[in-house]
């Protein structure tokens, strides 16, 4: 066990995909980082749930890409390289009352008569649902997309930022598989940062109030105190708001204007032949509460099939979750699921102009900010960031 000090150079925090690649570029600088966790676990959306067989599912993120550039540069710096396993190709399926293809449903006339306008329809300023209802029909959205598109961002896509939504990259790696994974899954990143020699992680410690004097102070919720030369955030929004209010009130207002999701993923690990459906990537029911069912079948098993289910908090009781998830696999009932809390910002229209207000307070008041509320919700927005944030701090060091 590793025996804090009692001054880092930074503390950071949050311990989610942001604030881990944060700590570890700065770490790798020679600097000593402290990541101060609220939970009893690291890795936020990175959350693999291992079983007794050494089989895994994913609880939350589920896929990397080749246009991950950034996560590529993390996962090489880490050591997992070789730990990188393409994806199986799967098809997808929508639910009704029966699994059916993808684009089964849609009004393929609408989609023809819609799609040109994909040439000189511009996303700045619109909803998901302003700009996509446009270029795809609005029956077509109202029927399909609207669902389809609520998974892709786990929350309800209405409201967000066309502009922030299905970002079109310009970087792309052509060494590595167009999507993939890792062979021990994504908590392995978290593991193999957190091993760095610079970084400390106190866990369960919920920062109550900060004051800036020389240097940081930090002090939790359990009584403990911490002392920083400098502080990041690599948390929720609302979170970093409550605990700037003081520091800068302006700042933490427009923090603030990001609404929370709360979701609950449900996951499970059955024997290979017990689901009734065949191998797929992800399921979108297309009616009730649960926003998809993503699978572990894209790294087939000889034993074992995983599902994780995505539930936006409190929209189904447990009863409800457990017969959603029983219809998508069609099975007659499932044992019992193990639940995973994540929460999620909505990124509205205006991001662009908020984000400007809220990097120019933040470097106005000496701190620095990271986190899936900046450049979008991937994990490859995260890592971008993080990265941008420590080349700030390293540059002013």
């Amino acid at each position: 066990m590793k025996t804090l000090s009692e001054n880092y150079d930074i503390a950071i925090v949050g311990a989610g995909i942001s604030g881990l690649a944060m700590a570890f570029r700065i770490a790798q600088s020679g600097k000593k980082v402290l990541l101060l966790e609220a939970n009893e676990r690291a890795g936020g959306c990175l959350n693999t749930l291992y079983s007794d067989d050494d089989f895994w599912v994913e609880m939350g993120a589920h896929t990397f890409y080749s246009s991950y550039t950034n996560v590529i540069g993390l996962i090489q710096s880490i050591g997992l390289e070789a730990d990188i396993v393409a994806r199986e190709k799967l098809s997808m399926k929508l639910f009704t009352n029966k699994h059916e293809k993808i684009f089964a449903p849609l009004s393929k006339w609408e989609l023809l008569t819609n799609v040109p306008k994909l040439i000189v329809s511009k996303r700045d300023g619109k909803t998901v649902k302003e700009y996509f209802s446009n270029v795809l029909g609005k029956k077509n959205y109202n029927k399909v997309f609207t669902r389809m598109f609520s998974a892709v961002i786990v929350q309800n896509a209405d409201d967000f930022s066309a502009e922030y939504f299905l970002k079109r990259r310009k970087t792309k790696s052509e060494s590595h598989p167009k999507s993939f994974i890792l062979k021990k899954g994504m908590s392995s990143i978290a593991n193999a940062i957190l091993a760095h020699e610079n970084i400390d992680i106190a866990y369960n410690k919920r920062v109550s109030s900060i004051e800036k004097a020389v240097g940081f102070s930090i002090q939790t919720e359990d009584g403990s105190s911490y002392q920083a030369k400098d502080l990041a955030f690599a948390s929720s929004p609302k979170e970093v708001s409550n605990l700037l209010n003081v520091m800068n009130s302006e700042l933490a207002d427009l923090l603030s204007e990001f609404p929370i999701q709360n979701l609950e993923s449900m996951t499970l690990i059955l024997e290979k032949d017990k689901p009734g459906i065949e191998p797929v990537t992800f399921v979108i029911p297309l009616q009730g509460a649960c926003y998809s069912m993503v699978t572990r079948d894209v790294l087939p098993d000889e034993k074992y099939r995983g599902f994780a289910c995505h539930f936006q908090q409190d929209d189904a009781s447990n009863g409800e979750q457990a017969t959603t998830m029983a219809r998508l696999l069609a099975v007659d009932e499932i044992p019992q699921p193990v639940k995973a809390n994540h929460t999620l910002p909505l990124i509205k229209v205006g991001h662009k102009e908020r984000l400007a207000a809220i990097i120019s307070q933040a470097q106005k008041t000496g701190i620095y900010i990271t986190g899936n509320f900046f450049n979008g919700l991937s994990l490859e927005d995260c890592v971008e960031r993080s990265n941008e944030e420590a080349k700030r701090y390293l540059g002013n060091h």
